[in-house]
């Protein structure tokens, strides 16, 4: 649509960039990475993926900062699993939900049910190992 007020057209098109990327990050969950989980998508994300990993971190956990290079070295392999971190402190309504006692505490979900946890900093070949019993 040509206004054919240069201004004008540029503020539209400002505005239709902001939509597009409030939409994206609120409703579009991408495979390949960790999706940043809050309590306004939480359900729609575990809902989004047959299979889904979800990460419960806190920014002053030390074990949870280990953690982090793993989920996203597993999301970047399995492009068919949801993999999501939620920051237990900012969301304490999602971790009190699932009875979160420590972190980090790594919950996989299958149809939207938490069918798994592994509770602590635990090696990539425990998180894989678990994964891929869902997954089967």
């Amino acid at each position: 649509m040509d206004s054919g007020d240069p201004e004008l057209q540029k503020i539209l098109e400002e505005k239709a960039k902001q939509l597009l990327s409030k939409e994206t990050s609120e409703e579009e969950f991408k495979s390949g990475i960790v999706n940043h989980l809050d309590s306004k998508n939480f359900d729609k994300f575990i809902k989004r993926f047959k299979v889904a990993v979800v990460d419960f971190w806190a920014e002053w956990c030390a074990p949870c900062l280990i953690l982090a290079p793993v989920i996203e070295e597993l999301a970047s392999e399995y492009l068919n699993v949801g993999f999501g971190k939620i920051n237990s402190d900012e969301n304490p309504d999602i971790s009190a939900a699932y009875g979160i006692m420590s972190l980090p505490t790594v919950l996989i979900f299958k149809n939207g049910e938490v069918v798994d946890e592994v509770i602590g900093a635990v090696p990539r070949e425990e998180i894989e190992e678990r994964l891929k019993r869902w997954l089967e």
